[in-house]
């Protein structure tokens, strides 16, 4: 098919840009865009709704198409869900019911062309009538369920060679609505699957001129990848090629690609570099329109076309530059042509040296130039440099004519206090000459510096003082070294330094008497701080003798050697430690309250008991005097006597209202005393017993008297029975070994509430059960082939009427399930379905049937098995022909089904092992003449 309409994805690519047309697409939920107009309608993840949409109005007064590809994902058994192509009467971005809704769902009005990878069969997942085959289906206002008047073609298998599409793969979906005929074709892979001859304009859309689509996809607890891509879509305006224009001599790329596009063919071919190709470059000498016209994978056509536009090439011109002296003005340069061109110079001006300068125009096809601006470089004054004086000293003036002849004058003036840049200024009227500088050092006088004198003691000896400076000047001291008193001695510089007089102090100390605190007493043994070995005016020295922490002693601290210091003593007394003294506890009674101990003893020590106070055993407490008291540790021991404890018979567990004996008043040990709180047979109690006073070291009691609760009886018997069921038996002993009666005896015609009654003394209660009971249904049962004859897979769909809707089937013995869809069926001889309500409660149906099929090898060696070829299945029909042709087509046999079939010769010679191909003609099932062609297998 060609049409000039339809519309392409063109990608243009001008000065390495590359621009992209787009629709007009807005995503909802878990959709996302790739871009080129394909997106991810559900990412491979559980409970994902996704969608996109477009404001691209239809009118389905005229005809159009939509050229685009479905991938499905690549999980079948474990699969979900589809995608839909949905349109509605306005643009809002929507997402429907998810799972088997396919994102639709709910959605109305509204015409949906749904493409369902899941079978939804099941109450769980929704009773939608799907088939067992992914399908395609056209349904309206949001209503998946194909069972319904909503459903308005379909479902039929999506392709037409698998029955499985989420293969991984992208398949070809065109959409085609014819206007005069009112009719909407689906095709899918290239193949019509199904058609639609209905005004939808006016049943569903109200006549409404504006109709909008989008596509929507789903999954639920299980999950695939769904993505859609555009091809082409015929009344989208906004996607054509768009003219260009280019330089002389320059080219532009233009990428006509489509997903589903095969061959690409451009006219004219001049200026084109590959006319077959789908992105070639084009680089006319002139103004040119260019067409493609586009091949795809259906044999559908695309055609476009755009104009070319080549505009000539310019060159700016501009007056020549003078040449300037370095460091000279510069003017700006203009920055439009002496042909009106405007542009831009780099780089910046440089009045320093000879420069190229590069025009960009601002223009396309105007070309870049240059131009040269020369600086001429300045000469340099030369002069000798002037040896640096010192501060005051005379200074002779600069010369007024340079060593390589230029004249000038100086300035500043000359100054000799001060180190001075003078600058040269040349006379006017000698060329491109440059100003000069020449520094005169004026040195300031030095102050020598000499390394500090450390402070002597009195009367130590003191080393003459060094006659050179730290920075070299030499001189003399004064007055003579005094080794006895603070001096301060003057440096006085030789004659020729530039340098000034200094002076030095050297500090004589006299000696210090070291000073420390007194040491507190201690109490004998306690450990002594180690004695300060720098006194409080900071002395350093060391002590004698050592430490003794048990007897008072006197120590002597001798300072160190250097310290300008004398000896001195201190002393540290040695107190001995003393016995705290207590009062001793009388016993008491086990739990008997016991007051704290005393914190201080009679004779004055305070101090803290170890361990914590226990009126539950006998204990022996230990008192550690406080740091500071001069004392040993002492031990106390107060007595605790063990309390009697009453003891009584155990009480047996009683049902609730069972009479309950009063509680004894004297223990079996002799105890009195009384019980709280009052007997109660309704509740498990603690009851405790106070003894009564005056009986020594005696404690309270208690004792448990547990109240059972009722057993409730249960038992393993059915929900319901089928009408006239004989196996239901109610049993007398429950699952917990309660004996008892039930009120009713078995009815197995009508629902009955039964009661069952525990026997006595068993502490259990009665219980009432609900059995149901089913009538049993008599089933219809149908089945139907919905796979082509002699399909390597026959597949048959049963159809039951007449039950609760809840069933299950059998083929041919096998085990039974829930799915109705039966496939890899094989054989001519009879298979059998039956059916049956899941709960039992029916009448098992059963249905008959045969599918056609053929032997796939037969082997004529003569040992009586396979020895001939034939299709039994036809044996039926009489006018039934099968014709045998070797693999070049050659005929070798012409046979009825009704025959012996073929031995494997042809013309009395054995034919080899190969494979043979055939061709039945034979009547369908509607009476109407088929033809069936395949191949089969010679084996010797």
């Amino acid at each position: 098919m060609s049409t000039k309409n339809y519309i392409v994805f063109i990608s243009l690519y001008f000065s390495c840009s590359l621009l992209h047309a787009q629709l007009n697409a807005t995503t909802v939920g878990d959709a996302q865009s790739l871009g080129n107009n394909c997106f991810i309608i559900t990412p491979d993840l559980l409970n994902q709704s996704g969608g996109v949409w477009y404001d691209n109005a239809i009118d389905f007064d005229d005809d159009f198409t939509i050229n685009y590809q479905n991938n499905f994902g690549s999980k079948d058994a474990n699969g979900a869900d589809g995608m839909a192509l949905v349109f509605k009467r306005d643009a809002t971005p929507l997402i429907g019911g998810l799972g088997g809704g396919l994102g639709y769902q709910g959605i109305s009005p509204s015409l949906v062309v749904e493409f369902d990878t899941y079978l939804n069969n099941t109450p769980q997942e929704g009773l939608l009538a799907d088939p067992s085959f992914d399908h395609i289906a056209i349904m309206r206002n949001g209503n998946p369920f194909h069972n319904s008047a909503d459903n308005l073609a379909g479902p039929v298998q999506a392709s037409n060679t698998s029955i499985n599409i989420e293969d991984g793969t992208t398949h070809e979906i065109k959409i085609e609505w014819i206007a005069s005929t009112t009719t909407l074709n689906v095709y899918f892979d290239c193949v019509l699957r199904l058609s639609l001859n209905q005004d939808v304009k006016n049943t569903i859309f109200s006549g409404d001129d504006s109709i909008f689509f989008g596509f929507v996809g789903s999954t639920g607890g299980l999950s695939n990848l769904h993505q859609v891509c555009f091809n082409s879509i015929s009344f989208i305006d906004n996607l054509q090629l768009q003219d260009e224009t280019i330089c002389e001599n320059d080219n532009i790329q233009v990428d006509a690609t489509i997903p589903s596009g095969v061959t690409y063919s451009w006219s004219p071919t001049n200026g084109v570099s590959n006319p077959n190709i789908a992105n070639p470059s084009f680089s006319p000498n002139s103004s040119t329109t260019y067409t493609v016209t586009i091949g795809d994978v259906c044999g559908d056509t695309t055609v476009d076309d755009f104009i070319l536009t080549v505009l000539p090439n310019q060159t700016p011109t501009f007056n020549v530059v003078s040449q300037i002296c370095e460091g000279g003005s510069l003017t700006s340069l203009p920055t439009t042509s002496l042909e009106g061109i405007t542009g831009t110079w780099s780089p910046a001006l440089n009045n320093t040296q000879t420069t190229t300068y590069t025009f960009t125009p601002n223009i396309d096809c105007a070309n870049t130039i240059t131009t040269d601006i020369v600086v001429i470089p300045l000469t340099l004054p030369t002069f000798n440099t002037v040896a640096p004086i010192c501060q005051g000293e005379t200074l002779t003036a600069l010369p007024t004519t340079s060593n390589n002849g230029i004249t000038g004058t100086w300035s500043p003036a000359l100054n000799n206090m001060a180190t001075t840049t003078y600058t040269f200024m040349p006379d006017t009227g000698q060329g491109c000459v440059d100003t000069a500088t020449l520094q005169i050092d004026v040195t300031t006088p030095v102050i020598p510096s000499f390394d500090t004198v450390a402070p002597i003691c009195e009367g130590e000896a003191l080393a003459p003082l060094p006659t050179t400076s730290n920075d070299g000047i030499t001189g003399t001291w004064s007055p003579a070294l005094n080794n006895t008193t603070t001096t301060t001695y003057t440096f006085t510089p030789n004659v020729g330094e530039c340098a000034t007089s200094t002076t030095l102090d050297i500090i004589v100390n006299t000696p210090v008497l070291p000073v420390f605190d007194a040491i507190d007493s201690i109490c004998e043994g306690e450990a002594l701080a180690p004695l300060p070995t720098t006194s409080n005016n900071g002395i350093t020295g060391t002590w004698s003798p050592a430490p003794n922490n048990t007897i008072t002693t006197t120590y002597t601290f001798t300072p160190n050697a250097g310290e300008c210091a004398v000896a001195t003593t201190l002393d540290v007394v040695v107190d001995i430690p003393v016995l705290p003294i207590f009062d001793p506890i009388n016993p008491i009674c086990e739990g008997e309250a016991l007051a704290p101990l005393p914190t201080a003893s009679n004779n004055g020590i305070a101090g803290t008991w170890s361990p914590a106070l226990n009126n539950t055993t006998t204990t022996t407490y230990t008192f550690t005097p406080n740091a500071g008291e001069c004392a040993n540790t002492t031990d106390l021991t107060i007595t605790v006597i063990p309390n009697s404890i009453p003891e009584f018979d155990f009480v047996n567990p009683i049902c609730p209202g069972e009479f309950l004996q009063e509680l004894p008043l004297v223990s079996n040990n002799g105890i009195t005393g009384i019980w709280s709180p009052a007997l109660d047979n309704q509740n498990t109690t603690t009851y405790t017993f106070t003894p009564d006073a005056g009986q020594g070291c005696v404690a309270s009691g208690s004792l448990i008297i547990e109240v059972l609760q009722p057993t409730i009886p249960s038992f393993s018997l059915p929900d319901f029975i089928c009408q006239g069921d004989t196996d239901l038996i109610l049993p007398n002993v429950s699952n917990e070994g309660i004996t008892g009666n039930w009120s009713e005896p078995v009815n197995n015609q009508i629902t009955t509430e039964y009661i069952f009654t525990p026997n006595p003394n068993q502490c259990a209660s009665a219980i009432e059960k609900e059995i149901e009971v089913l009538p049993v249904n008599e089933l219809e049962l149908s089945v139907e082939l919905i796979s082509e004859p002699f399909s390597d897979n026959q597949m048959v769909v049963a159809t039951v009427t007449g039950g609760d809707g809840m069933y299950e089937y059998q083929l041919d013995n096998g085990i039974w399930t829930t799915q109705n869809t039966f496939s890899n069926i094989r054989g001519c001889d009879e298979h059998i379905i039956r059916a049956r309500q899941i709960n039992n409660c029916s009448i098992d149906a059963i249905e008959i049937f045969r599918v056609l099929d053929y032997p796939k090898f037969f082997t004529p060696n003569g040992d009586g098995f396979n020895d001939s070829w034939n299709i039994e299945c036809l044996s039926n029909q009489t006018i039934a022909r099968i014709y045998i042709f070797d693999r070049f087509g050659k005929l070798l046999k012409t046979i009825s089904p009704r025959g012996t079939g073929w031995n494997g010769t042809y013309n009395g010679a054995l034919m080899p092992t190969s494979d043979y191909w055939f061709r039945v003609d034979y009547l369908g099932n509607d009476g109407s003449s088929r033809t069936f062609t395949s191949h089969f297998t010679l084996k010797r």
